[in-house]
C-alpha cells in the first residue's frame, strides 16, 4: 500500500483529502505544520528500509515554517520524496520558486478529488520508478565490481600460468641443450676412462709415487665429469613417477639414514619431528627419495662448520608435508627467487640441478615446494603433497 504524507493546517480540508486518498488505496499520515510533517516522515523512514514515504501532499501556506521549507526537507539527501504542492491562490510568480524547491507537481484550492488522486498517483508512480532505477543502478554497480574483481583474479591466474609455462619452456629448452652436450661428451669420457684405467694398470709398480698419484687424479676427474654428465641427462629426462600409498615417515627415515655419513662429516645435529600418527601419501619412492636427498644434502652444505637440521612431517586438510629446516647461512631474496633455475647454484662447486630436479619431482606428484630463508637465519624448505590419510 503506497504511503502518502498529507500536511495542511486546515482540519476540514486535511480530513477530506485524507479520506479521498484512503478510499483510493493509500496509507495516509496527516500533519498540520512543518514540525509534525518532518517528524512523521522521519518515523516512517526509520521503520522502512525502502525510505518510508511514496509521496507527499503539502500546502504551501503553513503556520511557522512554510510548505516550501517542508518541500526542501522532504526532497533532501535523506531520500527524495515527490511532493505535490497545494496553493490556495494560484500565483504565477510562485511557480519558479516551487520548481526550484523541487516540487513534483502542484494543484490549486479548492482541491478537486480527481485532480488530487491523479497528481498523487503520478507522484507515487514516479517514486516507484525512481526507486527501481536506483535499485537497478546499485545492482549494476555490484555486478560491475564483482566482474572487475573476477577479471583481476583471472588476469592474475593467467599471468601466473604464463610465467609457469615460460619457465617450463625455458627449463625444457635448457635441458635439451645441456643433454645434447652431455651426450656428446659422455662417450668420449667413457673412452678416456678406459684408456686411463688401462694405463694405470699397465704402469702399476713402475712409476714413482707422485706420477702414480697423477694417474689416480686423472681417473677421479674423469669419473667426476661422467657423474656430472649423468646428472645433466637425468635432469633433462622428465621424471616418470608411479605413486602408490606409502608411509611418509618411513620414506623420510630411509633418506636420513642414507645421508647420515654426510651429516656426521658435516657435524650436523639431526632432529626428527615426525607426525606421531603416521602419514600415508601417494609417492614414487625412488623419485621422492632422490628429491628429499637433494634437500637434505643442500641443507647440510649450507651449514659450514656444523649446525642443526630439523626434519618435520605432518598432515592436515587432505595434504601431507615435509619440512627440511637448517641453521645455515640462509639466502637472499634474489637467491630464493633463482634457486629453482637450472644451473643456478650458491655453492662454488655446485652444478645447480638439485633444487630444479626436486621441484620437478614434487610437481609430478601433484605437490608444490616452497622456501623461506633470510641471510644468517637459516632456510626452511617445505614440500606439500596430496595425502591418502593418517593412521
Amino acid at each position: 500500500m503506497p504511503r502518502v504524507l498529507l500536511v495542511d493546517d486546515e482540519p476540514s480540508i486535511r480530513l477530506t483529502m485524507a479520506e479521498f486518498l484512503r478510499r483510493d488505496g493509500y496509507e495516509v499520515a496527516v500533519a498540520a505544520d512543518f514540525q509534525s510533517g518532518v517528524a512523521l516522515a522521519a518515523d516512517w523512514r526509520a521503520g522502512d528500509a525502502d525510505g518510508g514515504l511514496d509521496a507527499a501532499v503539502v500546502d504551501i501556506n503553513l503556520p511557522g515554517r512554510s510548505g516550501l521549507d517542508l518541500l526542501r526537507e522532504l526532497g533532501g539527501p535523506e531520500g527524495a520524496v515527490p511532493v505535490v504542492v497545494i496553493t490556495g491562490e494560484p500565483n504565477p510568480a510562485l511557480i519558479p520558486e516551487i520548481v526550484r524547491a523541487g516540487a513534483y507537481d502542484f494543484i490549486a484550492k479548492p482541491v478537486v478529488k480527481e485532480v488530487l488522486l491523479k497528481a498523487v498517483g503520478r507522484a507515487v508512480g514516479h517514486k516507484r520508478l525512481s526507486d527501481e532505477k536506483r535499485r537497478l543502478e546499485d545492482e549494476v554497480r555490484r555486478h560491475a565490481e564483482t566482474l572487475e574483481r573476477r577479471v583481476e583474479e583471472r588476469t592474475a591466474e593467467l599471468i601466473e600460468a604464463y610465467r609457469v609455462l615460460a619457465h617450463q619452456e625455458k627449463v625444457a629448452a635448457l635441458g635439451r641443450a645441456a643433454a645434447q652436450v652431455a651426450h656428446e661428451v659422455k662417450n668420449p669420457l667413457a673412452g678416456l676412462l678406459l684408456y686411463a684405467t688401462h694405463l694405470r694398470g699397465k704402469t702399476a709398480g713402475r712409476l714413482a709415487e707422485g706420477e702414480a698419484a697423477l694417474l689416480d687424479k686423472i681417473v677421479a676427474t674423469i669419473n667426476h665429469l661422467s657423474s656430472t654428465c649423468e646428472q645433466v641427462l637425468n635432469f633433462a629426462r622428465p621424471p616418470r613417477v608411479e605413486p602408490r600409498p606409502l608411509d611418509l615417515n618411513r620414506v623420510v627415515s630411509d633418506v636420513l639414514q642414507l645421508a647420515a655419513p654426510q651429516l656426521d662429516a658435516a657435524r650436523v645435529e639431526l632432529r626428527r619431528e615426525f607426525d606421531a600418527g603416521g602419514v600415508v601419501a601417494p609417492l614414487d619412492e625412488p623419485a621422492a627419495s632422490s628429491a628429499l636427498m637433494n634437500l637434505v644434502l643442500n641443507a647440510a652444505q649450507a651449514m659450514r662448520g656444523g649446525g642443526t637440521l630439523t626434519v618435520r612431517t605432518g598432515a592436515g586438510g587432505g595434504a601431507a608435508f615435509v619440512e627440511v629446516a637448517d641453521t645455515g647461512c640462509g639466502m637472499t631474496e634474489e637467491q630464493v627467487r633463482n634457486v629453482f633455475e637450472p644451473f643456478y647454484s650458491t655453492k662454488p662447486s655446485g652444478l645447480g640441478l638439485g633444487m630444479p630436479y626436486a621441484r620437478k619431482v614434487v610437481e609430478q606428484h601433484g605437490g608444490r615446494i616452497r622456501i623461506e630463508s633470510r641471510p644468517g637465519e637459516g632456510t626452511t624448505v617445505r614440500v606439500d603433497l596430496p595425502a591418502e590419510g593418517t593412521r
